[in-house]
């Protein structure tokens, strides 16, 4: 089923609507290449677009799209009522409707669509139908083998989230930005994967823009464990140079359990608890960007009452 609320429209119709006089702008990226902007809404600050893009992975095909920038209302006409943006056009001549503003979604937004502008342009011999991604990021997502399982698809016959070019867009995106990943099947893309694309593309950054700074995250839950009944507790580590920290008691030493600290980027960590030790901690550093979840899962017969915490922080930075 297709996720409206994130919903970032790829392939659509970029029909008319009823917008401002249309005002043509220009800017140029840092090696003069010009990025054209089609202007229907009133007090748009075309820079704080262009700036994005220069910092943007892109190559030459920057020229052959233009950036159409439109109010909220009018982006829901020619978009769609849950969309944030939309591509479309033909390959030489295309388009990326974006509305006005200047938030962190929109951030996304600008990079995601740019993504799918990205995927026109660079080819896959190995998937000749497009979208299909860029060469090197299709093998090291194993888009060939999704393709064969019937897993993903070229269109949008398995919903957005099974989409080759939403999945290349989102990956594309968590180059520039540490955000939330969008596609909920599917790992972000590991070190692996990011490398795969700096392969294929051009400019890229050297690493994703931070989130805001913000004090560590504090997850608790306590109750009664029992058997065949584990806690888990889900989350998502934006960026790199995540430090989880995962403690949990027990009530009474007759009672067992396992604690699970398991991440999508590969790493992983148990610890054993009952008897004289009732209480234990998973510390591990260097973590993410990743999606993870924390476990306690009693291993015994015995009920008994639990205490569980997982602290989610931003590592300081070597000096």
């Amino acid at each position: 089923m297709r996720r409206l609320a994130f919903v970032l429209t790829a392939l659509v119709a970029l029909v008319g609507s009823p917008v401002a006089a249309a005002e043509l702008r220009t800017s140029t990226d840092r090696d003069g290449r010009t990025i054209t902007f089609d202007v229907q809404a009133e007090q748009v600050d075309v820079e704080w677009y262009a700036e994005l893009l220069r910092n943007a992975a892109h190559g030459a095909e920057i020229e052959r799209v233009t950036i159409r920038i439109v109010t909220p209302e009018a982006l829901r006409e020619i978009c769609g009522g849950q969309a944030l943006g939309c591509y479309g056009g033909r390959k030489e001549a295309a388009r990326i409707v974006l509305p006005t503003g200047n938030s962190p979604t929109l951030i996304h937004t600008v990079f995601h669509e740019y993504g799918h502008h990205l995927d026109a342009w660079r080819g896959v011999a190995a998937i000749e139908r497009e979208p299909n991604g860029s060469a090197s990021w299709a093998a090291a997502r194993g888009i060939p083998e999704l393709l064969a399982a019937g897993t993903v698809a070229h269109d949008y016959s398995l919903g957005w989230e099974r989409a080759i070019g939403e999945i290349f867009a989102e990956d594309y995106a968590q180059l520039h930005q540490e955000t939330p990943f969008k596609i909920s099947w599917l790992a972000p893309p590991t070190d692996a994967i990011r490398a795969a694309l700096r392969k294929d593309l051009e400019n890229v950054p050297v690493a994703p823009t931070p989130v805001a700074s913000r004090p560590p995250v504090t997850i608790t839950k306590g109750g009664t464990l029992r058997s065949g009944q584990p806690v888990v507790v889900p989350f998502e580590l934006l960026g790199a140079g995540r430090r989880v920290i995962f403690s949990a008691t027990l009530a009474v030493k007759t009672a067992r359990a396992r604690m699970e600290l398991r991440c999508t980027d590969g790493r992983s960590a148990t610890r054993l608890l009952g008897g004289t030790r009732r209480a234990g901690t998973i510390d591990i550093g260097a973590l993410g960007p990743a999606r993870c979840t924390a476990t306690l899962r009693s291993t015994g017969k015995v009920a008994a009452r639990y205490s569980m915490r997982v602290r989610l922080a931003v590592e300081p930075a070597a000096a």
